[in-house]
């Protein structure tokens, strides 16, 4: 295979002093040049000021509504109690249940109100209720199963068919790819091919190397009339997709779209991301991954020693799914309806077998926890082996007693996190619940000098490859893309990847930690709902 960019993973002889691990020179040169968004950190600076701003300024409101209406004290009290159970009587998990409860009894006098504004009612109510009306007109899948599917294989398929929607395929290609590296160079190759449509989502756009390699090519395909689009998640790409950079992509003819644009007006519903990662090409082939369009995710950025991130391409029919989801987005965000079948290509199945495809997105805009229920559906019907890569692991207690059971029962239950952590908080607790699970018999690996972005599940059944991550925002508040499959080829090639980073990893037990440090955990876990 031709590579466009130089495969970085031996990265030089220099040490940085954020991880001490070896990187190239050159490359942490043009990073320097290439990320100088000093404006785009005092945007952002001053857009975080803003709405820190307006919440202390609630406060003190209330402070002195409080002081001059003694009786307000006793009736938020009260009101107060009245909201814990209420959240104790809901069906959120328990650790959930603890955080708010915590929360509105420490600040009994706005906790309530900061609740009541997280209510998917109020915060994202009517955002719901235009995504319904766009899939209700949208509503092209095939929900036939093929038959002679193994059990667990069938259950999951039914589950995406029933409460997502999703078609199940038996007719496709796929393939995957372990690195960023050769995932972005063969979606180079495929754009070149494109004659009628490329759609782009991303949750991070960064200016760079690959940004400027793929609009080179963009650029030349407007000019040959194929539609163009991109949508990017506004606080993702926030300080590294500058306005110098969108002006020019505007002015190229290519289509692009912020999505929840990120403003300075205290609202919690800011707090929803379009984490996706999606590229589809003529409706005949697409990509999604952990990957983003920055240039870390090729190594010719090193912020964190190795990037590690992997992705899968398909082909066939089953791109219909990619596909719709990215025109829905799309009317979402620009309000202009869509004609759908313009884009989509005929279904066709062949006969039945027993490997399948089930392309899925998940997020606030559906009615059900699509994300986090395949992964529990994975997990408890494993009986072999339970495999994940993720760079945060902060399952709620059900999904984390699902893997302790399993591996007190004797099933190879293997996670790998990153070596070199990019937020610090996150991967102090993530180490921690892993090391939990070590106690009980799980195999916790760090690969050696590397940050791990890969989201993958492999059990002996079947595999997913997507954007999610084993956390709390990729299950509850995040936008995500995931490819479900049993192909025999590609659960090989995933397991190769797994096996490939056993050997670069190091293992890790239950460590020491010091008094300060474990209160630390004890007080970033009560707030790890929202991690």
């Amino acid at each position: 295979m031709k590579y466009h960019f130089q495969r970085e993973e031996n990265m030089g002889k220099e040490k940085t002093k954020r991880t001490g691990k070896k990187t190239n020179k050159s490359s942490l040169k043009y990073a320097r040049i290439r990320t100088g968004t000093n404006f785009g950190i005092l945007k952002t600076s001053i857009v975080v000021g803003l709405i820190v701003l307006q919440f202390v300024l609630l406060l003190l409101l209330g402070y002195y509504l409080y002081n001059i209406l003694n009786w307000l004290i006793v009736a938020s009290l009260v009101i107060t109690v009245v909201f814990c159970l209420i959240v104790l009587s809901s069906h959120r998990t328990g650790q959930v249940k603890a955080t708010w409860i915590f929360f509105m009894l420490a600040c009994f006098t706005f906790g309530w109100v900061i609740f009541l504004m997280s209510n998917e009612r109020i915060m994202f109510g009517r955002n719901k209720k235009a995504y319904q009306k766009i899939y209700e007109k949208s509503n092209f899948q095939e929900k036939d199963i093929p038959d002679n599917l193994p059990r667990n294989v069938n259950n999951d398929c039914n589950y995406l068919s029933t409460y997502g929607n999703f078609s199940v395929y038996n007719d496709y290609k796929a393939q995957y790819f372990s690195e960023g590296l050769s995932l972005f160079d063969d979606i180079i190759e495929s754009l070149k091919s494109a004659k009628k449509f490329v759609f782009m989502e991303y949750f991070i756009m960064s200016d760079g190397l690959l940004l400027d390699k793929i609009l080179e090519i963009l650029k030349q395909k407007v000019k040959e009339g194929v539609d163009v689009r991109i949508i990017y998640d506004d606080m993702g790409s926030h300080g590294s997709l500058t306005y110098k950079t969108k002006k020019m992509i505007r002015e190229m003819g290519i289509k692009l779209h912020a999505f929840n644009k990120l403003v300075p007006i205290f609202n919690l519903a800011l707090n929803l991301r379009d984490h996706r990662k999606i590229v589809v090409i003529d409706g005949k082939v697409a990509y999604t991954g952990g990957a983003n369009l920055a240039d870390e995710y090729i190594n010719k950025k090193h912020i964190h020693g190795y990037w590690k991130d992997c992705g899968i391409k398909i082909v066939g029919c089953c791109v219909n799914t990619f596909t719709l989801s990215f025109l829905r987005q799309w009317e979402f965000l620009t309000k202009e309806e869509q004609n759908y079948q313009n884009y989509l290509v005929p279904n066709k199945q062949s006969v039945n077998q027993d490997c399948v495809l089930v392309p899925y997105v998940s997020g606030p805009d559906y009615n059900y926890n699509i994300a986090r229920e395949v992964y529990e559906n994975m997990i408890s019907s494993a009986n072999e082996k339970i495999y994940i890569m993720t760079p945060y692991f902060i399952p709620d207690e059900t999904l984390f007693n699902m893997l302790k059971n399993k591996a007190q029962s004797g099933v190879d239950v293997r996670i790998i996190l990153p070596d070199v952590p990019d937020k610090k908080t996150v991967y102090m607790i993530s180490l921690d619940t892993v090391q939990k699970l070590a106690m009980f018999g799980a195999k916790i690996y760090r690969r050696k000098g590397s940050f791990v972005h890969s989201k993958v599940v492999l059990t002996e059944g079947s595999c997913v490859v997507g954007s999610i991550n084993m956390d709390q925002r990729s299950f509850y508040q995040q936008f995500e893309s995931a490819v479900y499959t049993n192909d025999k080829n590609i659960m090989q090639s995933v397991e190769q990847d797994f096996e490939d980073s056993f050997a670069k990893s190091i293992q890790t037990t239950k460590g020491k930690t010091n008094i300060f440090r474990q209160m630390l955990i004890y007080v970033l876990r009560l707030i790890t709902p929202l991690m």
